[in-house]
């Protein structure tokens, strides 16, 4: 592997609209689901990760073409090898608290935060040593090359941990400042109204003045879908994201001129998956496992469920992902909608009609969308081919409790995100998993064949990885520990009130917005 060095990209124009202007508040509506965490290396809940873009910040992020920017980190390089990455870091900049921030954070952060990370699961194990030389640099060294290193150290993964604020805790899982963080952000946690709204204030110490631009961002805790596009068109907030059966109806509300409703054109893979607990019958059957894909009408998922703002997944690697996925592993021809075909197979492994109904199984799911709509399409169709289904929606977190942490469920709903490449997001679906950790393969399936593939296609050359991938598909449509059932699109709607909008959403994967670059026009 070649070196590579990646420096500081050149300050964005100044807007067209003008010179920014101080002042304002962003209300900001979030679905507040089961908050018990900000800290997003303990929880991936999607409101938890679109707050920690407004108080935290990491080493790299990404423009919205994919391009590696930096934040903290003002260069990287990889040695000859694969093996040892050095970040310099930048200098002169404090916490949110004042203290100062230096490459002993960051090693702080690996040392006592990965663990709990569900995206860190594949380079915790190679890590053969982590240092901080010297105050703004920071050296990891692994044990065997991994080319998708530096996506582990973007900010959205590895967000940095104050080493002054955690230190000497016996628990740094339980701490307070998990739920008071304190960060390198552009805004610093002030309140937490319980139920209604947590608000962050400008960050006096913040690296980029004199951003941010406006006084505060509010995040108002909607729990209702519905309530938070009507408080869009309203006007009484200036951004939410609408859920993919809303886009349509958001998009027909902003021709009031109010606010705009923008794609993000290179998203991070977001993926309705249906999981199968192997270790009961009769999901530790191949060929059930094959029928109840193929009873599942994808294409109504994609229709019913994302009003056409989504695509049938093709295999267990996102297309998104260009240079890794291989066309040659469709779904859509190996297990195509065929009800008949389904219960044929059932009939096969032993699960013939009897009064109406070959079995009886329970799909677990949490009760919001695009979950629950995905849970009735798939009900709906099990139903066709005789499979009686019992529908279990939880909280989100009884939901994880009984899926991951206690492996209590025969089947499951879920979306999954696959970030920006396979490490982060899609490998922890099927790599042997002996842990509880959220949204880490819960379905006991252990191959040690595919744990090979997984760890090849990690570490081939560039030049070499679809090919990998390849065969890693391969492995899972032919054992089918999860199904993957569309991918779907993402759209963020957002006030036209403010201005350096540009700016503001020039950004890809799972960056969302951080309020630093949005400013309001005087009146």
């Amino acid at each position: 592997m070649a070196a590579a060095v990646c420096f500081a990209a050149a300050a964005p124009a100044a807007m067209a609209q003008g010179q920014p202007q101080r002042g304002g508040t962003v209300i900001a509506a979030l679905d507040p689901g089961a908050i018990s965490s900000f800290n997003t290396h303990l929880t991936s809940l999607t409101s938890m990760l679109f707050m920690a873009d407004v108080w935290a910040d990491g080493l790299m992020t990404y423009d919205r073409h994919g391009k590696r920017l930096p934040r903290l980190a003002t260069e990287w390089t990889i040695s000859p090898d694969g093996k040892v990455y050095t970040f310099k870091l930048r200098q002169n900049v404090k916490w949110s608290d004042g203290q100062p921030f230096t490459s002993a954070d960051v090693l702080f952060t690996l040392n006592n935060f990965a663990k709990y990370n569900t995206y860190l699961g594949k380079l915790l194990p190679i890590v053969d040593k982590a240092e901080a030389p010297d105050p703004y640099t920071f050296v990891v060294t692994l044990k065997e090359p991994l080319t998708a290193t530096l996506d582990l150290f973007d900010k959205e993964v590895f967000p940095i941990m104050p080493k002054h604020v955690y230190e000497g805790s016996a628990d740094v899982a339980t701490h307070p400042a998990n739920r008071a963080p304190v960060g390198l952000g552009p805004f610093k946690f002030q309140s937490w109204d319980s139920g209604r709204s947590i608000t962050f204030v400008r960050n006096p110490f913040y690296w980029e003045a004199p951003k941010p631009y406006l006084d505060s961002v509010v995040f108002a805790l909607i729990p209702n879908p519905q309530q938070r596009l009507n408080a869009m068109m309203r006007g009484e907030i200036q951004w939410f994201r609408p859920e993919a059966a809303q886009v349509l109806a958001a998009r027909e509300g902003e021709k009031s001129g109010g606010y705009k409703v923008l794609r993000i054109e290179n998203n991070a893979p977001e993926r309705a998956v249906v999981d199968f607990n192997m270790r009961k019958a009769p999901f530790n059957n191949l060929k059930v496992r094959q029928a109840l894909f193929q009873a599942i009408d994808r294409k109504r998922v994609v229709a019913d469920v994302y009003q056409g703002l989504a695509e049938t997944a093709k295999n267990a690697i996102p297309n998104q992902f260009t240079n890794l996925y291989d066309p040659s592993v469709d779904y859509d021809k190996l297990y195509p909608y065929d009800p008949k075909k389904a219960g044929a197979l059932l009939d096969e492994a032993g699960y013939p009609m009897k009064d109406g109904k070959r079995m009886t199984i329970e799909l677990t799911y949490i009760t919001r969308p695009p979950y629950d709509a995905v849970a009735k399409v798939v009900q709906s169709n099990w139903n066709a081919v005789g499979v009686d289904v019992k529908m279990a929606g939880l909280d989100p977190q009884i939901w994880t409790d009984k899926v991951y942490k206690q492996n209590a469920f025969d089947t499951s709903v879920i979306s999954l995100t696959g970030r920006t490449n396979p490490v982060l997001g899609v490998d922890r679906s099927y790599i042997c998993n002996t842990g509880n950790l959220p949204f880490v393969n819960p379905t006991g399936y252990c191959n040690p064949e595919m744990d090979k593939a997984v760890n090849t296609a990690a570490t081939v050359p560039l030049d070499k990885q679809r090919a990998a991938y390849k065969v890693y598909a391969e492995i899972v449509a032919r054992d089918l520990n999860q199904i993957t059932l569309a991918s779907q699109q993402m759209h963020e709607a957002v006030s036209t009130r403010l201005q350096g909008l540009d700016a503001q959403f020039d950004f890809s994967f799972n960056t969302h917005p951080n309020w630093a670059e949005a400013w309001f026009a005087k009146k």
